[in-house]
Formats: C-alpha cells, structure tokens, sequence
C-alpha cells in the first residue's frame, strides 16, 4: 500500500514538473515574440492569424475591401491561395499598396499580373549535393511608376526566418512613394530599375557558408524602338564563408554565375555583358547598354558600375553564338578575400522582342575550400538556378 502511494506521489511530482516545463517553454517562446515583434509605424493589416506574430501593431482584415489610406498588407501564404483574396492582392498591389505574403510560394503570386516580375527557384544543391529546398516567398512588394510598369521586389530563402520578415518590411516601408501612379515619363532614353531579387541560403548551408542574391533589373524607357525592349542586369552575389559565419574554417574559393538569355525564348538575344576576363587589378569595371544603330537599337544608352576584385581572377567563359553571358570569379581562399565577405557584380544586356517580358534564367553557385594544415580540401559547387 505505502509503495503504490509512494509511487502515485512520483507520478504526480513528474507530471507537475512536465506541466511546469510546457508551461516555461511556451512563455518562453512567447517572451521571446514580444520583445522581437515589428515595431511598425506604418499601418498593417493582416490576413491569416500568423502574419499578427511579427507586428506590435496590426490589425485583421476579415472583408477583402480595399483600404485607402497609405498602409502594408501582410498575408499568410495559406490564405493566399482563394480566388477572392488574389482578387483583392491584385486590387492592393495596383493601388500601390506593398504586400508581404509569410510562408507562401511563387505559385501565390506568379498569375496577379500577367508578365511582371515571378522568379522562381527551378534548380539547385547545396555545397555537400543535397538538393535545395523549396522556396519561400517572403514578400512580394510592388507599386506602380506608369500605367504598364510595375516596381517590384521579391523576397525569396530556403531557410525561413524572422530576420526575413524584418527585412521585407523594413524595404516596403522605405520604398512607398507618395506619388504612386503619378511619375512623370522622361522624353529621353532612360535606364529605370523595375524590379529586385532577393535570395539568401539562410543558415541551410552550414557551416560551409551563405549564398546571398540581390540582383537589379532595369529596363530602357523611350528606346525609339517598334521592334525590341532592352533589359539590364546588374548581378549582386555575395559569399559570406563559413569562416566568417561560424568559425567552421570554410572559405570562398570560386563564385559562378551565368545568363542565359535564350534559355526560354529562341528570339532572346544577349546584346552586351561586362566584365571580361581580368587579372592583376584591384577594381574592375562594368559597362552594359545599347548603341544606336547595333542589334536594333535606335538610341544609346549605358550604365556603368565597378566592383573590387583584390585577390580575384575574373574568366570570362561567355559565348555569343549561346546568347550566353558567363563568368568563374576565381577567389584565393587564402588571402583575406576568401575569408570574409565578398560581392561580385557583372552584368549582361538582354533584348526581346517589343511588348515581351522577362523570361531567361540565371545561375549563382559558390564553391568552398579548407585547408587541413597540409592542403586544402574543396566541396562540389552549391548552386542555384532562377526563371527569370
């Protein structure tokens, strides 16, 4: 008897003390929400009950009907999915009203407007061969600059996280004009910046490093031109090694990158691209555009940028006869270069037909190394590819 009682006892001692981990664990987490909730100052309405986790302030929409005062829209992807909610994104978006969709895909906003800016992850491998995961779209923000153009951003990463939210919506509340629909249209060829890739690995490539994307895409504005359209590229991929991340040793080695224009459409045609091959210098730079009178174009207009290359030996591996822009930054993972940070920024110049959208892909891999004390051991190349 006293042992059947002395074991009730112990019974009940464990499972208070359960109750009182489950109960710590979940006002922990919940502590944890609180302190690092978005401190908004510009108003947020929200569909689906996930997306009121990442805003002090935010209030639930439950009838789909446009607000009209200057605000951020946030939706859970689940939410997404039904025709009256995409109907009432699109209404959103075209009033210049910046979305933020949490835990969606591609899929949720790649039919809202037909030809504007849909990326999607269609290949890839992370550095040790694993395929890469699905991706998820954080955010797709968009205001309208004229009655047929769209500025649009998209934040894509395989690996969710907070830090994804914050960074979406710190750009969307940064990036909403006051005159939305209302910008006047310059009379000379002009280079205007449409649209942004985002895309980050996250912490899924551990612990040999991060590929991070945030390419510019700018298209030519009174180009003279019945026939074509003409859009720049200016890549921005940066490799933050392992070394620098997590002290894993890890180092960049190599960084690929390549666009190829007519990987979708035959009539796709690479008409300039910059860098080429380069050793020995320290910066290098890049000029893309048009000339009057080349491949179509009836003006002239160029942009140029440059980009470091210390310790970096740039091959330019592009061919014509492909449509193809292409090049191996060849990094020594030795010198302080391969140990830190570092961007890369080559460019290409794509004309299509008059009237068509983007549609070409692009590939950004890194390859890292480690010296053991006798020599260096390399991983195969982490990559991924975009439908542009």
């Amino acid at each position: 008897m006293r042992r059947a009682w002395v074991i009730g006892v112990l019974l009940a001692a464990i499972l208070i003390t359960a109750g009182a981990i489950a109960i710590a664990i979940g006002t922990s987490a919940e502590n944890w929400k609180q302190q690092h909730r978005i401190n908004n100052s510009i108003p947020i309405y929200y569909i689906g009950k996930e997306a009121a986790e990442y805003f002090t302030k935010a209030t639930e929409l439950k009838e789909f009907k446009s607000i009209h005062s200057k605000h951020i829209l946030i939706v859970d992807g689940g939410y997404a999915k039904g025709n009256e909610v995409r109907a009432f994104l699109k209404e959103e978006i075209s009033l210049g009203i910046p979305v933020i969709i949490v835990n969606g895909s591609t899929d949720v906003v790649k039919n809202l407007f037909k030809g504007q800016f849909c990326p999607e992850v269609v290949a890839g491998q992370s550095p040790d061969g694993k395929p890469v995961g699905k991706e998820t779209v954080y955010g797709y923000v968009a205001y309208p600059i004229d009655n047929k153009t769209m500025l649009t951003k998209v934040f894509i990463s395989t690996d969710p996280s907070f830090e994804a939210i914050r960074e979406a919506y710190a750009w969307a509340s940064s990036n909403i004009p006051s005159n939305a629909g209302t910008i006047t249209i310059k009379a000379t060829p002009y280079w205007n910046q449409i649209y942004q890739l985002d895309y980050t690995t996250g912490d899924s490539w551990k612990p040999y490093g991060r590929l991070n994307v945030r390419t510019l895409y700018y298209k030519l504005y009174n180009d003279g031109s019945g026939t074509y359209d003409w859009y720049d590229v200016h890549v921005r991929q940066q490799s933050v090694p392992g070394e620098e991340l997590w002290d894993s040793g890890w180092k960049t080695a190599d960084m690929y990158t390549w666009i190829d224009a007519d990987y979708y459409q035959s009539d796709y045609f690479l008409s300039d691209y910059s860098p080429t091959t380069t050793s020995g210098a320290t910066t290098v730079s890049v000029s893309i555009g048009v000339s009057a009178g080349e491949d179509g174009a009836q003006v002239s207009a160029s942009q140029s940028w440059g980009y470091t290359i210390s310790d970096v030996v740039v091959h330019d591996q592009s061919d014509y006869s492909q449509e193809l822009a292409k090049w191996w930054h060849d990094v020594n993972e030795g010198k302080a270069v391969g140990s830190d940070t570092y961007q890369i920024e080559p460019g290409a110049t794509v004309r299509v037909p008059n009237g068509n959208s983007m549609d070409w892909r692009e590939h950004y891999g890194i390859r890292y190394g480690r010296f053991n004390g006798l020599w260096w051991t390399y991983t195969t190349e982490g990559w991924v590819e975009f439908r542009i």
